[in-house]
């Protein structure tokens, strides 16, 4: 047995019709509680998947019961019944996240499977209600999270949970949960409520709490003159206050630390501007906004975010 796996035993192993290992699925520590929330990180390898698995780690960081799920999928699967590529393959690609997690004293479960890493990941999440995807943005293994890539696009596109992505050269993760404030993009619709309420959420019950941000930014018509009208800016700022009217009466309710941000200008420009300026290390966004966050996930402004952001992005459907 290769000294890294940390296994001995398997309790799921899967063949297909011709012998061939298929998958396999192993638990260490002790199972999480019918209430728990599983956050699946799918790894591969690469110094982006670990990173995600950090910033999983800090999100983990709260009172509540959290378990781990990591998925390592690879396309090939072995030449005959004796081939055991999947499982050294899988071992060697998980290695490091599972020293993290050992390290951690987090339990966890690992799975290794021979399938399309999409269909892998959505089948997981699905087949065991995972409360959110967290994910390497530019991975180089079997994942292959290229950032708006096929793996990313498909699960982005398809999960009905949260998905956060994380770039390698993201160190956010490395962090207690209360060092790293959060940004949330907010125009007002019921997607960037989803995201507030889903950031919301992450805060509560924690003794120490990180400070939320809420961002709405004024896109102009055109070109803003070299001197604004002080005016006109006034207005937008107390319409901006009307937009996200229902957004600060439940920061206020929930009793978190937060600060209200009014901007204006290139909406991509602003989120990742003001996320710096303040220190930010973790951003969120809906995705199906009907103001200027709506649109697809390729639009501008998520899109945008997501290639240009060093830091992780959560996109809420």
């Amino acid at each position: 047995m290769d000294m890294k796996t940390g296994f001995t035993n398997w309790h799921a192993v899967e063949c297909d019709a011709f012998g061939r290992l298929s998958g396999l699925t192993a638990r260490s520590g002790p199972a999480a509680g019918a209430a728990a929330r599983r956050i699946l990180v799918p790894v591969d390898g690469s110094a982006a998947a670990l990173g995600a698995l950090h910033v999983a780690l800090r999100m983990a960081d709260g009172p509540a019961d959290v378990e781990v799920h990591l998925l390592n999928a690879q396309i090939v699967l072995g030449a005959g019944e004796r081939d055991d590529t999947l499982l050294r393959q899988g071992l060697a690609d998980t290695w490091a996240a599972r020293a993290a997690l050992d390290e951690a004293g987090l339990p966890y479960l690992l799975r290794l499977v021979a399938a399309n890493p999409a269909e892998a990941i959505l089948a997981h999440a699905r087949e065991h209600a995972a409360a959110e995807i967290v994910m390497g943005a530019d991975g180089a293994g079997s994942v292959a999270c290229a950032l708006l890539g096929s793996v990313a696009m498909d699960v982005l596109a398809k999960a009905g949970v949260p998905v956060t992505l994380a770039k390698s050269g993201c160190r956010a993760g490395e962090f207690p949960a209360e060092w790293v404030d959060w940004l949330i993009a907010c125009d007002g619709s019921a997607a960037s409520l989803r995201a507030l309420r889903y950031a919301l959420a992450q805060f509560a019950g924690r003794p120490r709490a990180p400070r939320l941000h809420l961002l709405n930014v004024r896109p102009p018509a055109g070109p803003l003159p070299a001197t604004p009208d002080v005016a006109t800016m006034a207005a937008e700022r107390e319409q901006a206050a009307v937009d996200c009217r229902e957004a600060l009466d439940a920061l206020a309710a929930a009793g978190v630390g937060y600060d209200f941000h009014v901007a204006f200008g290139d909406p991509v420009a602003k989120i990742l501007e003001v996320a710096e300026d303040v220190g930010c290390g973790h951003l969120v966004m809906g995705t199906r906004g009907l103001g200027w966050l709506g649109g697809l996930l390729l639009g501008s402004i998520s899109g945008g975010v997501l290639r240009r952001s060093p830091l992780p992005v959560t996109l809420i459907r």
